[in-house]
């Protein structure tokens, strides 16, 4: 999914080398069925010096109540709370234009990417639409087709979801159901209207191509954690995962593994302190160098790890795609 979103970018003067490698697998029949062909000798080396120290799971049980916010996170946006840092629900997000599919009992959102939305038509749709969200505080400026950057109180302490974790799923369980979402909501029903009678979506209509229905408002890892942070997120993966395009999610993760993953390799033989953290659609799990030992020797010496074995350690208990 092309939507112009980067990774958030390493702060300056770390004194620890930590990489988060987001979308590392996904449970998705191409991407699970190509872990066997993964050449990776860099990861494989690491996390053969490695341990996995800590790992999670990003429930997406919105509705036990236990702790509703961590649901709407993604594992990579999530797992910095092994730092003890915890999300910031600021005034600023991304808007993506999309398409709900209605049915007898839900409503579906489509994968945005699959809309093909050019720049022209979604800065025509964004003029039509920015006058209201101005009403309602919002200052929206357009980025790219399926980005549009927002700013504005109404965002003030809403969590919001992922689209990884709306695409394909009834909207309705990942609305914000908090009283303050109210005018968000009542200011997405009325886009709705005034979308449905655009000249953009006429067109599309006969051209017999989605039109744009509605939005989905989420947050980028900067907005999330604006202050810094000691580690590096890798989003190289996420296109190919999302489109579930085994080739290209392949050739992504090679030239990870020639990249990031070497880079790591040097630091450890320079004796720098390193952590790997590797993430898949709902897990994550944290890898750090064990202390030097004759009984952590031994572990090491008597123990099978492989590249397949840690990324498929990611799908256990993964929700069928």
């Amino acid at each position: 999914m092309k939507d112009g979103l980067t990774p958030h970018p390493a702060p300056a003067g770390l004194n620890m080398q930590h990489s988060i490698i987001a979308y590392a697998c996904n449970p998705s029949e191409p991407l699970s069925e190509g872990l066997g062909t993964l050449n990776l000798p860099h990861l494989a080396t690491l996390l053969s010096k490695m341990t996995c120290v800590s790992q999670g799971f990003t429930s997406t049980d919105l509705e036990s109540g236990k702790h509703p916010e961590a649901a709407y996170l993604m594992p990579h946006e999530s797992v910095l709370n092994l730092w003890k840092l915890t999300p910031h629900y600021g005034p600023e997000a991304i808007i993506t234009p999309c398409h709900w599919q209605v049915g007898m009992n839900e409503v579906v959102m489509l994968n945005p990417a699959e809309i093909q939305l050019s720049a022209e038509e979604s800065q025509a749709l964004l003029a039509a639409i920015q006058p209201y969200f101005a009403e309602d505080g919002l200052e929206v400026t357009y980025e790219s087709p399926l980005v549009w950057r927002a700013k504005g109180a109404l965002f003030n302490d809403l969590p919001f979801a992922a689209l990884e974790r709306v695409v394909g799923q009834h909207v309705n369980a990942w609305m914000p159901s908090a009283s303050k979402a109210r005018s968000l909501q009542r200011l997405q029903s009325e886009m709705q209207m005034l979308l449905y009678q655009h000249p953009v979506n006429d067109q599309r209509s006969m051209q017999g191509r989605w039109t744009v229905n509605s939005f989905w408002v989420h947050r980028q890892m900067e907005q999330l954690y604006p202050s810094t942070h000691p580690a590096m997120l890798h989003l190289d993966l996420r296109e190919a995962s999302l489109l579930s395009n085994a080739l290209q999610w392949r050739e992504h993760w090679e030239s990870l593994d020639r990249t990031v993953c070497k880079a790591m390799l040097d630091a450890m033989n320079a004796d720098h302190e390193i952590s790997l953290t590797l993430c898949s659609l709902h897990a994550w799990r944290h890898y750090r160098l064990p202390q030097k030992s004759l009984l952590n020797n031994l572990k090491r010496l008597f123990s099978t790890t492989t590249v397949q074995k840690e990324l498929g350690a990611l799908l256990k208990d993964a929700p069928t795609p």
